[in-house]
């Protein structure tokens, strides 16, 4: 059986990528199925037994009038409902932990892959990103159920490899009875799954639309509201929830149908099984105890069936949501697995001199960005520039390793692209060009890579600036920032990023228009302090502004993805 069980799995791996990841789900937390397994065994054994027991103590008080041989057979059944007892108790312990380790693990997965996907995929892909939390959230919840069903097999497989041949014993007559059900539910289990199936694909898509719907929502009513927008993106939330509703209650219908039928057919056993039985009683080729037993052994078939149907139903929920998880993990580009040391201080950051070499960007309809080709020490400014629309942003991703693109990127002889992610960005500071704040203080925000010392944090808030925008804070650094950073301007949000990206300490700092929100006294005063900052260090930046490129050592100008190269400072 295990054997089985095993080559169905290694089905999975071998197949499509949601099969695979249902495999490796398994595989992840198979230390807990394991010991789940054994005492859901346990607990199996004793539940199966209990009945027989009971049927035990019938006889020897009803037939053969023994109140000792009663008493006796009741207390072994009390010594096996505690054993049944501790039996569960491990079953559900080793069971929920197998949850939690799997849940953890699909949703690292899941944020790993999308940290490592660049932007112009998501752009693309937006339909696939805009229901991110219900991939995370529902669909990680339909795998770890999934996960959390397995041992359910082994006692159905359990149930029926001691049923079958104890109701044998009891009569065959009953035997056939019980045998006879097991057609019809073939029949039942074969027509409602792929119906099951196709609804809940459906309702996990309306749960993603309505979820992107919520998301655009929540992120951007505040600015639409006063081109009156409010009212049109509520009732589209509405429209996408009422369809959540209707397919929830398409699935809930098939589930109901499907459950009730496959539970209706054991019931009708037992029934027949209690007419059949009685004749088997007065003809005394069984005793009452015998009957009794048979009825709590065909109740248990009953629970059996039931958990097989609720299993098949995990099994296809969890299918549908391994397509769609499967579907995020495929975008990332593969990398070298980040390192294990676990803190920042155990990561290699390289330092030396960035040299970029034939570095072109390939996108789909479009022409080409490069080849892109600078050669920058440490203290060196480089900067592109072009106009809006032109590629800098997208290049600077590039040299970040964030965008898919051909030639190649050094820093002190060491290619970027041979190296682990977390090393890659130990090396590589990149600031965005729009700044991303979360909920929290200026601190909180300033020290998402970890504590600082406070004279460290305190460096990197005055070369960046930041201290020109806290005079005008009451609570200076310990100022809320709002929904992502929505109660600072732009220009503060921009500091706080470039402060945090400074805190990092990376030898090389892309820089993309960090400074195009700032006035021109601010913008002068952040640009010089910068400068005397990052004599260690080499610094890209992707801007139009005419102050960044006075200071800038080297100019690289884009005209629709093709360089023509001059300089400012040789």
């Amino acid at each position: 059986m295990i054997s089985r069980v095993f080559n169905s799995f290694h089905r999975y791996r071998s197949s499509s990528p949601a099969s695979r990841l249902l495999w490796q789900s398994v595989v992840q937390a198979r230390a807990f199925i394991l010991r789940s397994v054994i005492w859901a065994t346990v607990r199996q054994c004793a539940f199966l037994a209990m009945p027989w027991v009971l049927g035990r103590a019938i006889d020897a008080g009803v037939k053969q009038g023994s109140p000792t041989g009663t008493a006796g057979y009741a207390g072994v059944f009390v010594l096996i409902a505690a054993v049944e007892y501790a039996g569960i108790r491990g079953w559900q312990l080793w069971t929920t932990l197998a949850d939690a380790h799997t849940g953890a693990w699909l949703r690292t997965r899941l944020l790993r892959a999308i940290l490592a996907i660049d932007t112009d995929v998501m752009q693309r892909r937006a339909g696939s990103f805009g229901d991110l939390t219900t991939r995370a959230t529902r669909d990680t919840d339909a795998i770890v159920v999934w996960v959390h069903g397995l041992t359910a097999w082994v006692v159905i497989a359990l149930t029926g490899v001691v049923l079958v041949p104890a109701i044998g014993a009891l009569d065959p007559l009953l035997l056939l009875v019980a045998a006879l059900t097991v057609p019809v539910l073939l029949v039942v289990n074969r027509l409602f799954p792929p119906l099951f199936s196709r609804r809940a694909e459906e309702l996990s898509e309306a749960h993603g639309r309505r979820s992107a719907a919520a998301e655009e929502l929540l992120s951007a009513l505040l600015s639409l509201r006063g081109v009156g927008a409010d009212r049109l993106m509520v009732e589209r939330h509405h429209q996408h929830s009422a369809k959540v509703t209707a397919h929830t209650m398409r699935l809930a219908s098939v589930g109901s149908v499907w459950e009730a039928t496959a539970s209706v057919v054991p019931l009708l056993a037992v029934a027949t099984g209690l007419l059949a039985g009685g004749h088997a009683v007065v003809d005394g080729r069984i005793t009452v105890g015998a009957l009794t037993t048979f009825v709590l052994w065909m109740g248990t078939v009953s629970l059996a069936i039931n958990v097989l149907i609720a299993r098949l139903g995990d099994r296809t929920e969890a299918r549908v949501a391994a397509v769609r998880i499967a579907e995020i993990l495929a975008l990332a580009p593969a990398r070298k697995p980040a390192s294990s040391g676990g803190t920042e201080q155990g990561v290699t950051a390289h330092r030396g001199d960035l040299r970029v070499t034939a570095l072109t960007v390939s996108r789909e309809g479009r022409a080409p960005l490069g080849p892109l080709d600078v050669t920058a020490a440490p203290g060196e400014w480089v900067v592109l520039t072009g106009a809006t629309g032109s590629g800098k942003s997208t290049l600077l991703r590039a040299i970040a390793q964030l965008v898919p693109a051909s030639g190649t990127v050094e820093v002190a002889g060491v290619r970027l692209d041979g190296l682990a992610a977390d090393e890659v960005f130990r090396t590589i500071g990149f600031v965005p060009e729009g700044p991303l704040l979360l909920h929290g203080t200026i601190t909180e925000n300033l020290l998402l890579s970890g504590d600082r010392p406070p004279a460290q944090v305190e460096s990197a808030v005055r070369v960046a600036g930041l201290d020109l925008a806290l005079a005008g804070l009451a609570d200076g650094l310990d100022t809320q920032v709002g929904e992502r950073g929505g109660a600072l301007s732009g220009g503060q949000r921009q500091l706080i990023t470039l402060a945090r990206a400074l805190l990092r300490d990376a030898p090389v700092l892309l820089l993309d228009d960090v400074t195009s929100a700032l006035d021109a006294g601010t913008e002068a005063q952040v640009l010089e302090r910068l400068r005397r900052a990052t004599a260690d260090r080499v610094v890209v930046f992707a801007t139009h502004s005419p102050a960044v490129r006075a200071l800038a050592d080297r100019e690289v100008v884009l005209a629709d993805g093709i360089l023509d190269r001059g300089s400012l400072h040789v």
